[in-house]
């Protein structure tokens, strides 16, 4: 099938690397479900990508937390597509506190959203994926579920469920033949934590800056192209991680040395 055929889903469609995605793959001549929790945000991109030239995309509003909202959103775009080549997992919450300032509220919203979210639409998907020619599933993670940093212990947690995710699909569904790959995008490279208006350290995928969300949307599309198991976007973070694995205490001093603000590992 042609690119120009293919179906694809996004979620957390409405800002930030969903939108850019959506509008990415629009171009390239998908055509486009585009999923999250704002009608208004949806509606006025779906505008913009028809009058840029793509095809009108489906809009779906959808709380990824409420999974008979996921379920009836697929049972609309099984109408509507008659199967899904490509699914893009984006939405995601993040939250920066301390262990110590944890608040029960915001803690369950990210794990609501981050990993229970995600399962669920994985879930609701697998029967149109089944259908999808060359099917793949691109599951947007971070570089922090492979090495959790300091104040964000949540979030961390939530995208290493993300790639634990990733590794069990890989295996359940090869033998449907679909693809699952994991993006992990730097936080520098995405500016996800730059809004510091918000004193609960909760925030949302709409504070990724421009440039950055356009280079995650071009990844996705090339693992569209040629799936590979996992991406990281950064090679020092790549680098991070195994030494995570190998060399922790190495790694633990290479990152309070590059996060500064009075983080050091304790003396042994």
């Amino acid at each position: 099938m042609s690119s120009a055929a293919r179906r694809a889903l996004v979620t957390g469609a409405s800002s930030g690397i969903g939108e850019a995605t959506a509008r990415l793959l629009a171009r390239s001549g998908y055509r486009v479900a585009l999923l999250a929790r704002r009608t208004a945000a949806l509606e006025t991109i779906g505008s913009e990508i028809e009058r840029a030239g793509g095809q009108a995309p489906l809009i779906l509003t959808c709380d990824l937390t409420d999974h008979t909202q996921v379920e009836s959103c697929m049972a609309e775009l099984a109408e509507e597509f008659g199967g899904l080549d490509l699914l893009v997992n984006n939405a995601g919450i993040g939250y920066r506190a301390r262990v110590e300032e944890l608040e029960q509220t915001n803690l369950q919203r990210v794990f609501d959203t981050n990993v229970l979210g995600l399962l669920w639409m994985c879930k609701a998907a697998l029967p149109q994926l089944r259908k999808g020619v060359r099917p793949v599933v691109v599951n947007i993670a971070s570089v922090v579920g492979r090495r959790g940093i300091p104040g964000q212990a949540a979030y961390a947690a939530s995208k290493a469920a993300v790639c634990s995710i990733g590794e069990a699909l890989r295996l359940e569904w090869a033998q449907d033949g679909i693809h699952v790959s994991t993006l992990n995008p730097a936080l520098t490279a995405t500016g996800f934590f730059e809004a510091q208006h918000n004193p609960a350290g909760l925030s949302d995928p709409d504070t990724s800056t421009a440039a950055a969300s356009i280079d995650v949307a071009q990844h996705v599309l090339q693992l569209d192209d040629r799936p590979i198991p996992e991406r990281c976007l950064r090679w020092k973070w790549r680098l991070l991680a195994v030494l995570s694995v190998l060399r922790p205490r190495i790694a633990d001093r290479l990152l309070a040395r590059r996060l500064g603000g009075g983080w050091s590992p304790p003396k042994v």
